[in-house]
């Protein structure tokens, strides 16, 4: 089977006029490009708030469709609560490093398929117009937070510290967030499936056209797509190194420039 980009003259007319077949497609991956069952994915976007009293310094915004677990932390001055962010952290699984945040997540789309189909009897092949739209790109982002239980004993400079150092910690996060939700990530992958929209393949009396043009086109929209998370992942990667986990966050402003030039 094979992708075309140009249509033989004498197909158009039977691509146009036969009838045309619909289906409706979803697919899910994790942050390495690895699909999964669509039963898989998790339905939770709202922040979680079994401890949402404690959950972040007041003034500090989460965002809506993230959602946010939290670990506690413990301690009577800002240095004895970082040094317990920096013990009491889940550790990354990848690295086996405790950082004081962390950030996991899944993405998938789901999209509609039409095509029409035609027979060239001469040369034993199917030809399908395909035609890829509506298509609906939904992300599952989870941060992992520090919680202070107690803030009593914090003087009210100890207070400003704790909260300039989550500050640090949500917006080096929600910069993962931005990162794989950019909107012309998203273009270009809505392009590239746009691309696929012509396929020729062998034909015989007993070939299933449907079945065989919706694998097809599963098969390929997999591949691009796994490729394309790939790519988010390798620049969350490079951002991560740039802003060095987190502790030069100075260095996201020229990060994210870079891209708009």
């Amino acid at each position: 089977m094979k992708l075309r980009y140009s249509i033989p003259l004498f197909l158009i007319i039977i691509l146009l006029s036969n009838s045309v077949s619909h289906a409706e497609i979803s697919q899910y991956f994790d942050s390495e490009g690895n699909p999964l069952p669509s039963g898989s994915r998790s339905s939770e976007t709202s922040p979680s708030f079994g401890i949402q009293r404690y959950s972040v310094p007041e003034g500090i915004e989460l965002q809506k469709d993230i959602r946010y677990e939290f670990y506690p932390v413990f301690g009577k001055t800002f240095s004895d609560i970082v040094r317990s962010a920096e013990e009491n952290s889940p550790a990354n699984l990848k690295n086996k490093k405790r950082l004081p945040s962390l950030s996991g997540w899944t993405l998938g789309w789901n999209y509609k398929l039409a095509f029409s189909h035609g027979i060239d009897e001469e040369e034993g092949t199917a030809h399908a117009l395909v035609e890829i739209y509506d298509i609906n790109i939904t992300y599952h982002i989870t941060i992992i937070l520090p919680t202070l239980i107690d803030d009593t004993a914090l003087n009210p400079a100890e207070k400003t510290l704790w909260k300039n150092y989550y500050l640090r910690l949500v917006e080096y996060e929600h910069d993962h967030a931005k990162i794989i939700r950019d909107s012309d990530a998203q273009k270009e992958l809505i392009k590239k499936f746009n691309d696929l929209n012509y396929v020729i393949f062998d034909y015989s009396e007993d070939t299933d056209i449907q079945k065989t043009v919706e694998t097809f086109i599963q098969k390929e929209t997999e591949k691009t797509g796994s490729e394309w998370i790939k790519n988010l992942k390798k620049r969350i990667d490079e951002y991560e190194k740039e802003t060095e986990y987190g502790f030069a966050l100075q260095k996201r402003d020229s990060f994210f420039s870079r891209k708009e030039k």
